[in-house]
């Protein structure tokens, strides 16, 4: 019963190290080659020493041959300062029970390096048979030339089945953890990538509608008129100032930045709606608007609702093919100000409708699929809501609802 006492011992002191050293890297997400050498290191040698610190106990002068067990793994990893470490380790320690044989030992130890480097075996579970057979033949050896009893031959075999099968068994945990951990960090390094492609993809969404307001603005610019020039440049100005702060947002990987401040959305609504009269008149698309003279508090991002207006709007107008009406309007219920902004374009069908929210996905030849999206994350973070309806050929109305500031 000392025996089995003895073995259990030595394999949770065994996987222990190991279990740390995957857990460690599942926690860190070290990518960095020499950073995980270093830890594995460090890890064979906690495990020896602990093997060494409490695991002493011998069968008839025998050692425990679990003592190797960090070599073996040392071998599996292919770390060269582990393996000639450990292997300094172990000689010294069964020097202590083999004085007299020094030189059989060093010629075993050397053997196992031999074996690994120049028979190249592919499948490492051979690698530890013959492991294990070299280790059983050099123990028979020496108890042979000891003179011990035959009883003790039986008890160093049962000894090195004991020692194959715990290493199997370690190098099998420690080839499925690693396996574990690497598609831990491939679902890391998908995670990062898509985040980065969702990043990009907002970048070229953020900046893609006040380059086409510039676009749409140069494009009815007359030099000559300078009326044109005092109505369009502060409008373009604008739209590029907007541009340069969506840049500086997007340097990061974080979520949209939201900077509250006491402000009227209505006059929010009235700037946005303004920047738009002059677009709309030149493709002949009619504006109505009904919104009360009257101050309305919100606790809100006046740049990211702007974004909102201005791309609700935007979306507005291409659903309009020909002539169309866009109609805009407010009204006051529950503490919340409703806005509804209402087309009567294309139109949405009720299978577009229930993904219009969904990240990329999109209808428009040129589309990246993020401004609904990225508006609804918006209005979200302002504690509010963003409600589509739509009939094909009909119309399309949004509805953005915020939470009123009660100003006392």
């Amino acid at each position: 019963m000392e025996i089995v006492d003895s073995i259990a011992v030595n394999i949770i002191h065994l996987i222990t190290p190991y279990a740390i050293y995957l857990f460690y890297l599942a926690y860190k997400k070290t990518y960095n080659e020499k950073e995980k050498e270093l830890i594995f290191i460090i890890t064979i040698f906690t495990s020896l020493y602990i093997c060494l610190k409490y695991n002493l106990k011998i069968i008839n002068s025998i050692p425990l041959m679990s003592i190797n067990i960090p070599l073996i793994l040392s071998y599996y990893k292919k770390n060269n300062i582990a393996i000639i470490t450990s292997s300094i380790i172990i000689l010294l320690y069964s020097f202590k029970f083999y004085s007299p044989f020094l030189l059989l030992l060093l010629i075993e130890y050397i053997s196992y390096g031999l074996i690994y480097k120049y028979l190249k075996i592919k499948n490492f579970n051979c690698f530890i048979i013959i492991f294990s057979i070299i280790k059983i033949l050099f123990s028979a050896l020496i108890v042979f030339i000891k003179g011990n009893t035959y009883n003790i031959y039986l008890e160093l075999l049962a000894l090195g089945i004991i020692f194959l099968i715990t290493s199997l068994v370690i190098i099998y945990f420690l080839k499925e953890g690693e396996n574990i951990l690497r598609i831990h960090m491939i679902s890391k390094e998908i995670e990062h990538d898509k985040q980065i492609k969702d990043t990009l993809f907002r970048i070229t969404h953020e900046i893609k509608n006040p380059i086409a307001v510039c676009k749409g603005y140069l494009d009815m610019f007359d030099i000559e008129n300078k009326q044109h020039a005092k109505k369009y440049i502060p409008i373009i100005k604008n739209e590029i100032t907007k541009t340069l702060v969506l840049l500086e947002d997007f340097l990061s990987l974080n979520k949209i930045k939201i900077e509250k401040d006491i402000l009227d959305i209505n006059i929010v609504l009235e700037e946005v709606i303004s920047s738009f009269k002059l677009y709309l008149k030149e493709h002949k698309i009619k504006l109505k608007q009904i919104i009360k003279d009257e101050e309305i508090y919100i606790n809100g991002d006046y740049n990211r609702l702007r974004e909102v207006l201005v791309n609700v709007i935007k979306n507005s107008i291409e659903a309009i093919k020909k002539e169309g009406t866009i109609t805009i309007w407010t009204e006051t219920k529950n503490e919340n100000i409703y806005i509804y902004i209402k087309d009567n374009g294309i139109g949405i069908d009720k299978e577009t409708l229930k993904k219009i929210d969904e990240p990329f996905f999109t209808t428009k030849q040129k589309g990246t699929g993020l401004g609904v999206p990225l508006s609804k994350e918006i209005i979200e973070r302002h504690n509010g809501k963003l409600i589509y309806e739509s009939e094909k050929q009909k119309f399309t109305l949004v509805t953005i609802i915020l939470p009123i500031l009660k100003i006392i």
